[in-house]
């Protein structure tokens, strides 16, 4: 409405900066406030100098936020929606806000489906926990396995979305094209599942899931664990070879300022709560952050690039 101001944190060439917190502001003739560049104490106090209403953040910037010195102090009661997308938000982040008295909405969008695809209610934030919600209007979405047929509920397979608002191609690219689009659908590229209640949960992209011994391991599963280890600030899990199981998951950690830990620690505080092949046999501590885009997205094939080697047997 008029009266809500929308804090645009994403850069305004993102479908997410422009097509949900510029363009929709703009014409119902509400306030933008723009921030060129983030910085977490400023986004505070931006808060609660123009009394944001609205807020759509990376997962990256709500651990961030949990970080900054003032946050527990910061005046954020203006603001009654606070959006999360881009990747996969850890649950534990959405209980740590939850406690709070903060309800992180979880959605999901594309560039190609203009770009709402998903938004979770208020009412079930908190309790589906990890997942987008359910389709939004006139959007119809189905799993399906890699031979195109449609999965049932709790069977993971690849998201694919028709409507009106999904794109009819790629200029000039019809290779790129036919392969996205097929018979109406747009093929994702991401694996995702339905519970029985109809709330969708996106588990990872394809082209980071690897195979260790014969069974799928999606890394934002692994990575929603490690994130509960009170040390850990960032963390990303990518394959790696390995002589026995083909492939093997190798964490990448950023700890938090003032906190230690070691390989052997992280490996066993995933035990019990992975299946053992999903539990990373390597760890490597950074000592800066994991390279993003724009968008705030890890951007995993750089982190492939240089430790992407395989572990020994």
């Amino acid at each position: 409405t008029s009266a809500d101001v929308n804090l645009n944190v994403l850069p305004t060439f993102h479908a997410g900066g422009l097509g949900l917190y510029a363009g929709p502001i703009f014409h119902a003739g509400g306030t933008l406030v723009v921030m060129r560049a983030f910085d977490p104490g400023k986004l505070l106090d931006l808060i609660a100098e123009w009394r944001v209403t609205k807020l759509l953040l990376v997962p990256a910037i709500y651990l961030a936020l949990l970080q900054t010195p003032g946050f527990e102090k910061a005046d954020l009661s203006s603001v009654v929606h606070w959006g999360s997308g881009g990747s996969s938000l850890p649950t534990s982040l959405v209980q740590q806000y939850a406690e709070k008295g903060i309800i992180i909405q979880q959605g999901f969008g594309m560039t190609e489906t203009g770009p709402t695809v998903f938004i979770i209610d208020k009412e079930n934030a908190v309790r589906k926990a990890g997942s987008v919600g359910k389709p939004v209007l006139h959007t119809d979405v189905r799993i399906m396995d890699r031979d195109g047929h449609v999965l049932g509920p709790n069977r993971v397979g690849e998201l694919c979305i028709r409507g009106g608002n999904v794109t009819s191609g790629y200029w000039n690219r019809p290779k790129a094209t036919a392969e996205a689009l097929k018979d109406g659908w747009l093929h994702s590229g991401d694996a995702a599942m339905v519970d029985d209640e109809g709330f969708y949960t996106i588990v990872d992209r394809w082209k980071d899931m690897f195979i260790s011994g014969g069974e799928n391991v999606y890394p934002a599963e692994v990575e929603d664990v490690i994130y509960q280890h009170p040390a850990v600030a960032e963390t990303a899990v990518i394959g790696v070879p390995h002589p026995k199981w083909q492939e093997t998951g190798r964490a990448l950690i950023v700890l938090k300022e003032g906190q230690t830990a070691t390989e052997e620690e992280i490996i066993t505080f995933c035990q019990g709560k992975l299946a053992k092949y999903k539990i990373p046999k390597s760890v490597v501590f950074l000592d800066e952050p994991l390279p993003r885009t724009a968008a705030g997205k890890v951007l995993k094939r750089e982190l492939r690039k240089i430790f992407g080697e395989g572990v020994d047997g």
